[in-house]
């Protein structure tokens, strides 16, 4: 259901000018992104999706005072990771979570047509790979080869420059490809990074 760029940045206007079905066009495209990534910061199905609702109820109503943008997608997916920072920072046994100290939860997804021996060993290789990266290069590694972002989109949603991106991104694959090989890296990333 995901559509080009042109085609979200079109809606995203629609829906700025108040027509619903814009707005039910974007919820529907994005909630399963936004989903996936809330439940990488968090492991608690209901604060997701409550954080999700409250973005939509919030853009809802301001929709008439939002600005165009370039990046929908990056809008909404940098919005529900600020809204789940304030979640957690009004937790009373956190003071504050920076963006770059927020936990972030990477999960091997079996494949239901895989072979039970093959998928136990990319299982170990992938929980292999996460003991040995930290949450920022999980993010990073998941932005990149999961949701297909640009570095400059990475950097952005991950508040760095671009540059820093591009070697937090090379510096993580380095490290898996010396634990797992290229092959291990290749299977890992297209199949059980979800």
């Amino acid at each position: 259901m995901y559509k080009n760029n042109e085609e979200i940045i079109e809606i995203w206007d629609r829906f700025r000018s108040g027509n619903n079905d814009a707005f039910s066009v974007l919820y529907e495209t994005f909630l399963d992104i936004l989903f996936r990534y809330g439940m990488k910061f968090v492991l608690n199905e209901d604060v997701v999706k409550d954080c999700i609702q409250d973005l939509f109820i919030k853009l809802y109503n301001n929709r008439t005072s939002l600005a165009p943008i370039a990046n929908p997608k990056l809008y909404l997916l940098l919005s529900l990771k600020n809204m789940i920072i304030d979640v957690i920072s009004r937790d009373k046994r956190v003071t504050y979570v920076a963006p770059e100290d927020l936990p972030f939860i990477a999960s091997y997804q079996y494949l239901i047509d895989q072979d039970d021996t093959e998928d136990e060993e990319i299982k170990e290789k992938f929980e292999q790979v996460i003991r040995i990266l930290n949450p920022r290069q999980k993010e990073a590694i998941y932005l990149r080869f999961q949701l297909d972002l640009s570095y400059d989109e990475i950097s952005r949603l991950l508040g760095v420059n671009y540059q820093s991106a591009r070697n937090l991104i090379h510096r993580s694959i380095l490290k898996i490809r010396e634990e797992m090989g290229l092959t291990g890296f290749m299977i890992l990333f297209l199949q059980a990074f979800k």
